[in-house]
């Protein structure tokens, strides 16, 4: 069996993605009823997020220089 993803939550509870996300993260502005379906769809299908992918939206951008000296 295929691992559930994020778009399987949100079908099952017929939110969208960006709920189930809110969900996800605890944000604010969702009803308690629409958080229920949510935690419910979430079990149901055992959806565990997956790190890897959060952290990739987590992480900032790299920035380094290098000085290079030359003899002439």
């Amino acid at each position: 069996m295929q691992k559930a993803n994020i778009f399987d939550v949100a079908h099952l509870a017929g939110v969208s993605i960006k709920t189930v996300s809110r969900v996800v993260n605890n944000e604010p502005h969702v009803r308690a009823s629409t958080r229920e379906r949510v935690a419910k769809a979430i079990a149901k299908l055992d959806y565990r997020p997956d790190e890897a992918a959060r952290n990739l939206g987590r992480q900032r951008p790299q920035r380094g220089s290098s000085l290079t000296i030359t003899a002439d």
